[in-house]
């Protein structure tokens, strides 16, 4: 299934409490949909499937709740102006797919858009940064404005707050990446913040609006501060931070890593030193070399993209047929294919559904991976490209 009914089920049951991603993604993948999941919820058969068996009593009961009601969850979002966007959508950012643990729904505010602008660069630092950090990060926010880029943050106080708020004081575009849900965007100190980035920009979680923030869910967070960019840049950092954290995820992702140097002993810049001392990261010695650092990075750094304003994704939606796709895959790639393109399946689904031997079954879904046309999202593979449309 993956109409959109199958895209309701998804948001209600990623939207219940105490189901997290590892367990979403399994249940899903047994179910062959979060719509048979919910199904058996009705039933009271939850425990049918292996990994409900494990779920707490409380579990069961929230996603009992939510199958007898699969459209409150989206009722509850539209009231609250909050839109989604899942890994079922042609629009999913494309950076997310190739984190080893995706978000199945990315929750926003403002401007979706603004995920699919050409440049995006994420601005992160310490909460408690000295003066100059702060004078640092307005004005490299006010340069990457200039170059029409997009400053990703993370809203909270300190290298954050300062990179969004100079961001709207130029006139530019900025996206919001929280560890929250959208009750509470931030620190209540920048609801002013907030509403001026709106206008613009968005913000944007992994976790449902009513979601509380816990311990983990900021480190959580970081990976897609530096996914949903193209650079990173570390203005002051101390060695165990969130974001040498979020450096250290950028890296892992193949991004462009800045760090600022700063005064040895100092510490509020030795995480940045120790970043520039033992990793690929690069020296951020002025404003001027930025641009030279970035116009490596753009090579289309010029005036083509009026404003530099976001449009639609080339290629976000794929225009080959199914039937076509079809033929261009061997007997195994095709059957696996035609299983997860009418639902979400994980693995051991895929072989019992195929009949293919485990290692033929593990080779064909990578093959489809590495084509661009299956996401894996936990344990779960979802069709995408001319997958996510069949006949």
């Amino acid at each position: 299934m993956s109409g959109p009914d199958e895209r309701a089920a998804w948001i209600a049951l990623a939207g219940v409490d105490g189901v997290g991603l590892a367990y979403f993604s399994t249940l899903v993948g047994q179910a062959g949909g979060a719509a048979p999941v919910l199904e058996l919820a009705r039933r009271g058969a939850l425990g049918e499937l292996p990994a409900g068996r494990r779920l707490p009593r409380a579990v069961h009961e929230a996603i009992r709740g939510a199958a007898h009601d699969p459209g409150r969850a989206q009722a509850e979002l539209d009231q609250g102006g909050v839109w989604t966007i899942t890994a079922l959508d042609a629009t999913y950012p494309p950076e997310l797919t190739g984190l080893a643990d995706p978000p199945p729904v990315l929750y926003g505010q403002g401007d979706p858009t603004t995920l699919a602008a050409p440049r995006r660069v994420s601005v992160v630092g310490t909460r408690r940064p000295s003066v100059l950090g702060r004078a640092l990060a307005g004005a490299i926010a006010r340069q990457l404005v200039e170059l029409d880029a997009v400053v990703v943050s993370g809203l909270a106080f300190g290298i954050d707050g300062v990179a969004h708020a100079a961001t709207v004081a130029a006139g530019g575009v900025t996206i919001g990446v929280i560890g929250s849900g959208h009750q509470r965007p931030g620190p209540r100190a920048h609801a002013g913040l907030v509403r001026d980035l709106l206008a613009r920009g968005a913000v944007v979680g992994e976790l449902a609006p009513h979601a509380r923030p816990t311990r983990g869910t900021f480190p959580r967070r970081n990976r897609l501060l530096s996914a949903l960019a193209q650079a990173v840049i570390v203005v002051e950092a101390p060695t165990r931070s969130g974001a040498v954290n979020t450096a250290h995820h950028a890296l892992e992702q193949g991004k462009v890593l800045f760090a600022a140097p700063g005064r040895p002993g100092d510490r509020l810049t030795a995480g940045c030193l120790r970043l520039l001392r033992e990793t690929e990261a690069r020296p951020l010695v002025g404003l001027d070399e930025l641009v030279a650092d970035l116009a490596d990075l753009w090579p289309a750094l010029d005036p083509a993209i009026p404003g530099g304003r976001p449009g639609p994704r080339s290629g976000a939606v794929p225009t080959m047929s199914w039937a076509d796709a079809l033929t261009l895959l061997g007997p195994a790639e095709r059957a696996v294919a035609r299983v997860v393109g009418t639902g979400p399946a994980g693995l051991d689904r895929v072989i019992a559904t195929t009949g293919l031997p485990p290692a033929t079954a593990a080779s064909a879904t990578t093959v489809l991976q590495l084509r661009g046309w299956v996401t894996l999202v936990g344990a779960t593979y979802v069709a995408a490209g001319p997958l996510a449309r069949p006949p």
